[in-house]
């Protein structure tokens, strides 16, 4: 019997929890990176880079809260959901540098944050992913 293994089935998937939260945080910082500085005008692009934002950050605390629980849609959803930060790179951002609001070192860093946001957030969905078949081999053994 695995002891490690068995033990995950009373414990909770706090690393990748932790990394999903972790890429959430820094989700939030990029995102006032973008919409703070005093050269942005704000348009109908900051209002939706704004809902977008909301809306990711309510889906990524559910994804974290569900990975906690070892779920593997949820898993494959945080993935996804890192993805999606990787790709708003090109929206918003890149729009108010074409535009001449944003500097090319603060797109650097808000671009940087994007990116540090996705893979913090895509490292936590591989680890519960990783947990997740550890714990349903586990429990294939013992017959549950």
């Amino acid at each position: 019997m695995n002891i490690k293994a068995d033990k995950m089935r009373y414990q909770l998937n706090k690393t990748g929890y932790s990394f999903i939260l972790l890429g959430l945080s820094v989700s939030v910082v990029a995102m006032f990176r973008i919409i703070t500085p005093v050269s942005v005008r704000p348009n109908h692009e900051i209002a939706i880079e704004i809902l977008i934002n909301i809306v990711l950050l309510l889906v990524t605390f559910l994804a974290a809260e569900r990975c906690k629980f070892y779920s593997k849609n949820w898993a494959f959803g945080s993935v996804a959901i890192g993805f999606v930060h990787l790709l708003r790179i090109n929206y918003v951002p890149k729009s108010l540098l074409d535009q001449g609001m944003l500097s090319a070192s603060q797109f650097s860093i808000i671009s940087g944050l994007l990116i540090l946001s996705a893979l913090f957030i895509i490292y936590g969905g591989f680890i519960t992913w990783i947990k997740y078949r550890v714990l349903s081999n586990h429990m294939k053994e013992m017959g549950n």
